[in-house]
């Protein structure tokens, strides 16, 4: 079962991984690795007619159901993915890394 129900990438540079019992942020750079191969995984799906450029604004990844690529160039038209035709094995990845990005509570 997955650990999220949304994830959002912004282009601002933050991440948030919202869930049952979760709503989290970290900078992308934490994660950088994980964030771009999901990043670049939700790419690899855009239509050939969609002319547009990889700037996004955010990409939203809603398990289960499908992945939105908001653009960030104005007049461009996002597209979206339907989540069966991701790697969803990425996400579950970024989630955990975002996870473990969290500063440890002390006490």
């Amino acid at each position: 079962m997955s650990k999220f129900n949304t994830i959002h990438i912004f282009g601002f540079g933050t991440i948030q991984v919202i869930g049952k019992d979760l709503n989290i942020q970290t900078p992308i750079a934490n994660v950088q690795a994980q964030a771009d191969a999901c990043i670049n995984n939700v790419w690899s799906k855009k239509p050939v007619d969609n002319t547009a450029t990889k700037e996004y604004h955010a990409v939203n990844i809603f398990s289960g159901m499908f992945a939105d690529w908001q653009t960030k160039i104005k007049g461009e038209k996002g597209f979206r993915v339907e989540y069966k035709d991701l790697n969803a094995s990425l996400y579950e990845a970024l989630v955990q890394a975002v996870i473990d990005a969290q500063p440890t509570p002390t006490t």
